[in-house]
């Protein structure tokens, strides 16, 4: 079931705002901020107000529908929820996100986390700061 079903299933509206804001989402593969989210829902012609453009943030984080993702910037991005938790590569010249997918490895080290420490792991986020290709130095 897509999101929007999902959604309408639950009882609540299917806006032209809301469904501009979650087919950006699923068309885009990197996290995007507020502003970076504003100017594509323009691009498209959906004129949104801030207001409400923050209060639909709110909202489908509230339903799970996106994650809030943290690239060590001043500002929140978001991305989609997915069943496929992921991190991230991210390019300090350029700015470029890309997705890593390290799963085994982490589920190994909470693992060893939980039996040493005694820490029971929820959540983690884990993110690669650096240089992509394209922008490193002959």
């Amino acid at each position: 079931m897509d999101k929007l079903s999902s959604l309408k299933k639950e009882g609540h509206r299917i806006t032209k705002a809301r469904k501009a804001i979650i087919d950006t989402f699923n068309s885009e593969n990197m996290p995007l901020s507020v502003g970076e989210l504003n100017a594509k829902l323009q691009k498209l012609g959906v004129m949104v107000n801030k207001t409400t453009l923050y209060r639909e943030i709110e909202f489908l984080l509230s339903q799970k529908m996106i994650v809030e993702i943290n690239l060590g910037e001043d500002k929140k991005r978001y991305e989609l929820a997915s069943n496929a938790h992921h991190h991230h590569l991210v390019c300090l010249n350029c700015k470029r996100v890309e997705d890593i997918d390290l799963q085994n490895d982490l589920l190994k080290q909470e693992s060893s986390i939980a039996k040493s420490k005694g820490f029971k792991v929820s959540s983690h986020s884990l993110e690669f700061f650096g240089l992509c290709k394209n922008c490193q130095p002959i």
